[in-house]
């Protein structure tokens, strides 16, 4: 999760994409990781995590996510998330996280 909030805390400081990026690839290293935990079908995987990020939270394509590429929604989101707790990275990666992870538990539970 610290290199979601280093890349959200830069972000702040200095708003580009390339910051988001970094964050968007932590965030689908980590959701990958997590359906991998659950024991997800590895042949599944593919369309589980692109259900996840392209249909479900809409932020982006798998795989290219992990590239740290991401939709306009992904920026919209992120800002949204970090006015609602007045910056606080920490709580933002923490709610970005438990949303991925919430979504791909539903996902692999289908």
């Amino acid at each position: 999760m610290v290199e979601i909030e280093h890349a959200l805390r830069n972000y702040l400081v200095n708003p580009n994409d390339l910051d988001l990026g970094f964050a968007m690839a932590a965030l689908a290293r980590k959701t990958r990781a997590h359906y991998r935990e659950l024991g997800g079908n590895l042949k599944k995987e593919a369309v589980t995590l692109g259900k996840t990020f392209a249909i479900d939270l809409k932020i982006g394509k798998w795989p290219d996510v992990l590239d740290g590429k991401f939709e306009d929604n992904f920026k919209t989101k992120t800002v949204s998330f970090l006015k609602k707790i007045n910056g606080d990275v920490h709580k933002a990666a923490e709610l970005m996280l438990k949303q991925c992870f919430d979504t791909v538990e539903k996902n692999v539970k289908r």
